[in-house]
Formats: structure tokens, sequence, C-alpha cells
């Protein structure tokens, strides 16, 4: 068996305690000055919370009654919320009444299904024979018309759609 010696352990424990020293010394004043303050504000604090809790304890015989008192004012407040409801609704089927209303006089003073841009005598279809060079000259979008819309270059890199 090896001999350990014992001067080797307390320099190895005693070395950072020396480092340090000074700041355990002065931690160790600090906590012997502040002790008697700090055990005071925990006794006001401790006397202050059996305080709070024997006053909770005398208020548990008004829980039923403040329970019953919320409820109340929920189901006020509830009523008040479906009449505001209920008044809404009626107010928008009033309003989409006068909007079918106005929708419908306005199509009484006017004249549906008439094209825009022709004038009345356009509207009126005459029973003479000229009605056959009236059709051609109205738009057919099945038939085609001059006017062509916006037709894309063609994606290619030569001239005139074609290479080769």
């Amino acid at each position: 068996m090896e001999h350990v010696d014992n001067s080797s352990y307390f320099q190895t424990i005693w070395a950072p305690i020396a480092s340090v020293g000074w700041y355990i010394v002065g931690l160790g004043i600090i906590a012997f000055y502040t002790f008697p303050h700090i055990q005071e504000k925990f006794k006001s604090w401790k006397v202050a919370r059996n305080q709070r809790d024997a006053a909770l304890g005398k208020k548990t015989d008004e829980l039923p009654q403040l329970s019953a008192n919320v409820e109340l004012a929920r189901q006020k407040m509830q009523e008040t919320y479906d009449k505001s409801r209920i008044l809404a609704q009626i107010k928008e089927e009033e309003e989409k009444e006068k909007k079918k209303q106005k929708v419908l006089k306005l199509l009484e003073n006017k004249n549906v299904g008439i094209r825009l841009g022709s004038t009345i005598d356009d509207e009126i279809p005459s029973t003479s024979s000229n009605t056959g060079t009236k059709l051609k000259s109205e738009y057919n979008p099945l038939m085609g018309d001059n006017t062509r819309g916006y037709r894309p270059p063609k994606r290619s890199c030569c001239k005139k759609g074609g290479c080769g």
C-alpha cells in the first residue's frame, strides 16, 4: 500500500478557499449584520399571510352569494346580447328588402334585355324583308367579326413561326 500524505489533501482543499477567502469573510460579516433585519421582515410577512388567510376563510360564507351574483350578471349580459343580435338581424332584413325594392324599381323604369348602344328603332324588330341585312350587321360571337382580340406572339426563336 502506498502512503498518502495528509498535507497534500489539506493543500488541495485550502488553495480555493484561500483565493476567495476575503470574499467569504465579507459575506459572513454582511450576513451577521443583516440577519436580524431579514428575520424581522420574514416574521412580518408570515403574520400578514396568516391574516390574509384568515380573512379569506371568513369570506367563504359569502362565496355562494358571490357566485350567484356573477351568474345573474352573466344572464343579464346574455339577454342584452340576444336583444341586440335580434335587432341587428331585423335591421339587416330591412336593408335587404330596401335593396330588393330599389332594384325592382330600377327594373320597372328601365327596359331590360336591350343591347347597349342601340337606338329605340333598333330595339323594335321590324317585320319587313330588311331583317336579313340587319342581323348580319349585329355581332354574333359564333360567326366572329373583323375586330379580333389580342393574340400572344408565338414562342419561337425564328421569325414567322418556324425554324428550318
